[in-house]
């Protein structure tokens, strides 16, 4: 029985001193993951100019009649053309990506559309896919357009075709492929939300969201957004930036106005960099967000 009392005491004794600890010291700052795997994988971004199409999917399996519309999910075969003589890694990962055209069919603020072009040119990602090498004996046919007859011959490379084992949509022909990088994803701090009217600071970086994911008109927490800031601007993954609106002047009178603040409506964590963009994660929202909106480095 003392045992157990003494055994009581101990345990009680060491979560007071917890408790007390953590009342000295205040709560544990907790680090999170900006976005998941996913979501990164899934972001797209604004290149500083068009890419080149030296891996273009032209079909792949179960695709007969070569229908420039079939489209392709995990799991299936593509067949993949070579231009310019490009040199494919046997069994290399590659990302999938095609323009974001979808970006200039809706406009959100004045000057959308030649801002994304000032930042460069947007592609979405597709998708990953693993190339499968063909055996350099490997012997392929051709069929004579005029005859109908099939000639065969060897397989001049490898990497004529591909395994897709991801993707955030339907792959189709024509969509591009890019040697994947493998990127960390940034973490940051979880944090109480900030001022909606806290003053901005002329010193620190300020920029623009030209654009976000699938040109969504509104947005909330984990969407994605494009800044027209990048590495010329000294942007880095992991960087914090708290999104603002600037709103017009109240009228005071027939002829007078009164300024209004800016907004603070939410912050963002950027995910990846380009030379003049950066690809960012909507972590906190206290209002709806849009293109258009401002943002200030923290």
């Amino acid at each position: 029985m003392h045992r157990i009392s003494f055994a009581l005491a101990v345990v009680c004794l060491t979560f007071l001193a917890a408790a007390a600890q953590t009342q000295q010291t205040g709560p544990v700052a907790t680090s999170v993951p900006a976005a998941s795997y996913s979501q990164a994988d899934c972001s797209g971004f604004i290149a500083e100019s068009a890419l080149p199409r030296d891996l273009v999917v032209t079909g792949g399996e179960d695709n007969t009649f070569h229908s420039p519309v079939r489209q392709f999910v995990v799991g299936d075969t593509i067949f993949i053309s070579h231009h310019n003589d490009t040199d494919v890694a046997a069994a290399g990962d590659y990302s999938v990506v095609r323009p974001a055209n979808e970006l200039f069919l809706t406009t959100h603020y004045a000057g959308e559309r030649s801002g994304i072009r000032k930042s460069g040119k947007p592609y979405e990602n597709v998708g990953r896919v693993k190339v499968i090498p063909l055996n350099p004996g490997a012997v392929v046919g051709e069929v004579d357009s005029s005859s109908g007859d099939v000639s065969l011959r060897h397989a001049k490379a490898a990497g004529l075709i591909a395994k897709i084992t991801f993707s955030c949509g339907a792959i189709v022909p024509g969509d591009i492929l890019v040697p994947f990088q493998p990127a960390p994803i940034p973490e940051y701090t979880v944090s109480k939300p900030l001022d909606p009217f806290e003053p901005l600071s002329r010193t620190k970086l300020h920029g623009r969201i030209t654009a976000s994911r699938n040109n969504a008109g509104f947005l909330g927490a984990e969407k994605i957004i494009y800044l027209n800031l990048g590495e010329k601007a000294g942007v880095k993954p992991g960087q914090r930036f708290r999104i603002y609106k600037t709103l017009p002047p109240h009228s005071t009178g027939l002829l007078t106005e009164e300024p209004v603040p800016p907004e603070t409506v939410g912050e963002a964590v950027v995910l990846s960099v380009r030379s003049k963009s950066s690809t960012a994660m909507v972590t906190s929202s206290y209002r709806e967000i849009s293109a258009g909106d401002y943002v200030e480095a923290e």
